[in-house]
């Protein structure tokens, strides 16, 4: 397995990635999100192809992609350690879940934020999403901002 910069060719791949990521948080979350919109979806990774700010790496095996990891890099001039990079999107295929994959590819960003001299990583996780937040704590991660949501009652 080898992990690199998304490519144009690899968008069809990456896109059924996200749509099976996508599933998983329908299914977990009891249908909050909607189907995919593939162009919308593509919009980060093409981005990442012309923008310094974004970020697309891909875990490649045996020229089949079963990993992605979209983020985008931004100054927070309000901020002490200014420099933060958010990882808007990150998946493995269900199929390779649980084989290191996500460790890998997590690795490859942070020695890219390292050499990018990037601060800190942030992401988003849901609370439902019990492997993911357990995956993101043994990496390293710590809670640190809780977002709340109500949801608005139609007259």
């Amino acid at each position: 397995m080898i992990i690199r910069k998304f490519s144009e060719k690899d968008l069809p791949q990456v896109l059924n990635l996200c749509r099976e990521v996508r599933q998983h948080h329908i299914d977990i979350l009891n249908g909050y999100f909607t189907e995919q919109d593939d162009a919308i979806e593509q919009i980060g990774f093409v981005d990442s192809l012309t923008k310094d700010n974004m970020v697309a790496l891909v875990a490649e095996d045996d020229g089949n992609l079963c990993g992605y990891l979209l983020a985008e890099i931004k100054n927070a001039p309000y901020l002490q350690k200014s420099k933060i990079a958010h990882i808007c999107n990150f998946g493995v295929a269900k199929k390779m879940r649980r084989h290191g994959i996500g460790r890998v590819l997590m690795d490859a960003f942070y020695e890219l934020c390292r050499e990018e001299n990037v601060d800190e990583i942030r992401l988003g996780v849901f609370n439902k999403n019990v492997e993911a937040y357990r995956f993101y704590e043994r990496y390293g991660f710590l809670p640190f901002e809780q977002r709340m949501n109500l949801q608005v009652q139609k007259k």
